[in-house]
This record gives C-alpha cells, sequence and structure tokens, in this order.
C-alpha cells in the first residue's frame, strides 16, 4: 500500500466522522427546539420595564413565576413596544421579545428554589431594572398549601358545635 492510498483511508475517515457529527447535530437540534408534549404553554410578555406571564389556565402573574419542578413548560415570548430578551440565568435560557412576534423556547426545571428573571436586551431607560423573579416549587407543593389554607377557613366539626 503506497502513501496516497493511506491518506486516502484517513480522508474517507475523517469525511465519514464528520457526516455522523453533522448529522447527529441536526439531530440534537430538532431535539431541542421541539418541546415535549405535555409542555404547559406560558406567554411571556416584555414591556418597559416588567415582566407579566400568563398560564394555560388564564392565571396571570406579573414580575413573578411560579413553576413546578419536573414539569416541561414552552414559552411563547413576545413583547408590547421594544425589543427585550427573557432570560433566566440558572436555566441557561433566553428567548428574544419582538414585537408582533411569538418566539418559543421550553424549559423543564430541575431544581426548587427562588431565581432570577430578566432583560438581556438593552430596551431602554430603566432596563436594569427590568427584573422577575421566578419561584419553581415542589411538586404538590403549591396544591398543599393551597388546601391547607381552604381546611383553616372550615370550621371543624367540634367548632361548629360550640358555636351552636
Amino acid at each position: 500500500m503506497g502513501h496516497a492510498t493511506i491518506e486516502w483511508v484517513y480522508v474517507g475517515v475523517v469525511i465519514a466522522i464528520l457526516c455522523y457529527v453533522g448529522a447527529d447535530a441536526w439531530n440534537i437540534e430538532r431535539i431541542l427546539e421541539h418541546a415535549p408534549e405535555n409542555a404547559e404553554v406560558i406567554k411571556v410578555v416584555g414591556q418597559q420595564w416588567l415582566w407579566t406571564f400568563e398560564h394555560e389556565d388564564g392565571t396571570k402573574e406579573i414580575s413573578e413565576l411560579h413553576l413546578v419542578k419536573g414539569q416541561p413548560y414552552r414559552f411563547e415570548v413576545t413583547s408590547l413596544d421594544v425589543i427585550h430578551a427573557f432570560n433566566i440565568p440558572d436555566f441557561t435560557t433566553m428567548m428574544d421579545a419582538v414585537p408582533g412576534r411569538i418566539n418559543t423556547v421550553w424549559l423543564v426545571p430541575d431544581q426548587s428554589g427562588e431565581y432570577l428573571i430578566q432583560c438581556r436586551e438593552y430596551c431602554g431607560f430603566s432596563h436594569y431594572q427590568m427584573r422577575a423573579k421566578l419561584i419553581v416549587e415542589e411538586p404538590g407543593e403549591g396544591v398543599a398549601e393551597v388546601s391547607k389554607a381552604a381546611a383553616e377557613l372550615t370550621p371543624s366539626k367540634g367548632a361548629l358545635a360550640v358555636a351552636s
């Protein structure tokens, strides 16, 4: 085998590896663009200088967003005025908020706690104040608190007997 033949073998191997890596990278990009089918859609609207959020059930939040750990979410991001950038640094999530356009990005929060949501595109005088709070709760945590509050409002049978 001559040197020229060995060089062509190397070239063939390199081309095969590049094709494989390229195809795999395309597949990963396709997976990243498509949110899981059970993702809850949250409408995110940026405006000078705050964020508003609307859940599928119609619940609206201003400058604060409550999510559940382990639940997939698909954010539909837009703006009412100028270009903003919806950014959750701790979850490496960022998407442009552009007037008249809806951009999507998805996330499955894997840690509970409080995190920063900010604008990462200079949007005017108070850009530095365009922040919101992300609160990621453990599954069932929000439901448990609502049930507890309802139980506190409902008098026990003993209390009814004393009152009557």
